[in-house]
């Protein structure tokens, strides 16, 4: 017993040092795809400009953009932003610290709800090297800070229901309760894990002396501070509120929403559905020609369900992030025309059936077959992480529901739900199925590896090539509000001009114009070439990846750069009017 406990002891902390190198190896991945560039991402151009004036000013000052409060995330920038100067790079700087953070976190959680060693490295790198966390670590979005905050809360949970002692069992349900109140001022929807989560680390602890008493006050404690912050969110000029029951579309659209972000999620964890395809040859025949056949008809089927998605039913199902990775783009979108694509139709076909071919055999394999060969696990109980999972997602999905009204529910948001799904399957694995995960599973998660760090670069390179364009530009004489260069570098250009981007939803002061640009003369069918988010550009020169009609090429040529995925030869072109 003696040896046995050493041996314990020794892989634990083996295990640890597992965490840390994961943690680097992660973080020089990310590096590797030369992520800064000097041009705002997604939304982030407001988030920026709000941290370099809370810097400046040490107040958090709106622009008419940002839904989410920023809260620590600003404070958290901002330092970096008076040691390394007023860059975009500085501020992604720190963003990609917190994602360090979140590495480390998700093995640490791996590995307390019972994953083993090798399959919680795996998992980790499943999460912290997929086509969506990649590309968020270097921004300055709002994502990676909330899945922090969420993390940190998850974490303190299961240090709670690991403790020996009651005292140090309340001292990790306060903590829970204080990082988590603390967490959700970047990113409101983290808020429901010290609201839904610790209640219910709370309800299994029950019987530990002081706990429920910690439990409720912590409760409190956070209900107090979320109402707060709102009240006060709601009443800071040019914040955005989102209104919480949006305008219904129909329910066949709030169900295909759900049902692309259930297979989006999917996709995101097809390095393990994929380890299932291992037994295909222990399956009765009859059985696999029917799971065969359910393949197509459960992809034509989600194709009915979301066709009013504009991926029409694909892969990746739902949009924000993980399309910028040349997988699919929307015409004129936040820019003019349509991104180089790297997957072609056939291609996203042939994923999308992988994915439900993952599905479909990963469940029969671990639910309707059990196999002797898997083994139990050493931790967490399934009823335990019923409990501290259940009601957490089941909130979360809820809180999407608003989204799922909308035109469409995005990627990102799937983050937090992607590391609970990551611990659930390899824990079915690995007790059901087999121990450690087989070579199929490594050689696809290669694959997840280079799409994400490929594509990422692939992504910024594009943002250089138009940052070298208004450069040439701006050495021609021509100004930032004579220039459309795309939603976040005009963003940018709005807030200079008149301090807001025009949000329909957020008041602004009199004698900020809030009417679209329109030259004398321009035909109908151009008008929206000029944004009404920002119409103090009176634009004369475009960005864009084609020729489009209203259009035409200036003296001004291109900007031609190279990615790492085809076409390896990309444009930015600098267009005019005709």
């Amino acid at each position: 017993m003696p040896q046995k406990n050493r041996e314990l002891r020794s892989e634990k902390l083996d295990a640890r040092w597992d965490g840390l190198l994961l943690t680097v190896a992660v973080i020089l991945a990310i590096l590797a795809s030369q992520p800064f560039v000097e041009m705002g991402q997604i939304d982030d151009f407001s988030y920026v400009k709000t941290t370099f004036d809370f810097a400046r000013t040490g107040h958090l000052l709106y622009n008419g953009w940002a839904t989410a409060m920023l809260g620590w995330q600003v404070v958290w920038g901002a330092l970096f932003v008076k040691l390394l100067g007023y860059t975009y790079a500085a501020t992604k700087l720190s963003t990609l610290t917190v994602a360090a953070g979140c590495v480390w976190l998700t093995h640490s959680i791996c590995l307390r709800c019972g994953v083993n060693r090798r399959n919680a490295i795996f998992g980790t790198l499943t999460v912290s090297l997929s086509p969506l966390f990649v590309p968020l670590s270097v921004t300055f979005m709002t994502d990676i800070s909330g899945l922090f905050a969420i993390l940190v809360c998850l974490y303190c949970c299961l240090r709670a229901l690991d403790a020996q002692s009651d005292r140090m069992v309340v001292a990790w349900v306060v903590i829970a309760s204080l990082t988590g109140a603390v967490g959700g001022t970047a990113r409101q929807i983290a808020w429901l894990a010290p609201l839904v989560m610790v209640p219910s680390a709370v309800w299994v602890l029950r019987r530990r002396k002081g706990v429920v008493v910690a439990g409720v006050i912590g409760e409190l404690m956070t209900a107090a501070v979320v109402l707060e912050c709102m009240r006060w969110f709601k009443a800071q000029p040019h914040s955005v509120s989102v209104t919480v029951i949006p305008e219904i579309w129909s329910g066949r659209e709030m169900v295909g929403h759900y049902l692309g972000a259930f297979l989006c999620l999917s996709f995101l964890v097809l390095p393990i559905l994929v380890a299932s395809f291992t037994y295909v040859r222990a399956i009765p025949r009859k059985t696999l020609a029917w799971m065969t056949l359910l393949v197509p008809v459960a992809l034509i089927a989600s194709m009915f369900v979301t066709r009013h998605n504009p991926m029409r039913g694909m892969m990746p199902w739902i949009g924000d992030v993980i399309i910028r990775l040349g997988i699919f783009d929307y015409r004129n979108g936040w820019f003019i025309g349509i991104s180089p694509m790297t997957f072609n139709f056939s291609e996203r076909i042939a994923v999308s059936a992988a994915v439900f071919a993952g599905l479909i055999v990963f469940f029969y394999v671990t639910l309707l077959e059990r196999s002797s060969s898997g083994a139990d696990a050493d931790g967490r109980s399934w009823h335990c992480l019923t409990f501290l999972f259940g009601p957490f997602s089941a909130a979360y999905l809820a809180l999407l529901t608003p989204r799922t009204l909308l035109p469409e529910i995005i990627d990102r948001y799937l983050l937090p739900l992607l590391v609970l799904a990551v611990v659930v399957l390899l824990r079915l694995y690995q007790e059901r199925v087999e121990t450690h995960l087989p070579l199929i599973s490594y050689v696809v998660l290669l694959l997840f590896v280079f799409l994400s760090v490929a594509g990422t670069h692939d992504w910024i390179a594009m943002y250089k090539a138009r940052v070298l364009a208004v450069n040439r530009l701006h050495a021609g004489g021509i100004t930032s509000s004579q220039i459309q260069a795309g939603f976040e570098a005009d963003g940018v250009t709005q807030i200079a001009n008149a301090g807001v981007v025009i949000d329909q939803r957020v008041p602004t002061p009199p004698g900020i114009d809030r009417v679209r640009y329109r030259p004398a003369n321009l035909p109908d069918a151009c008008v929206d070439l000029f944004e009404g988010d920002t119409p103090t550009i009176h634009a004369e020169y475009f960005l864009a990846y084609q020729v489009v009609p209203c259009l035409k090429t200036s003296q001004f040529g291109g900007i031609t750069y190279r990615t790492w995925m085809p076409p390896f030869t990309r444009e930015i072109l600098i267009l005019k009017l005709q």
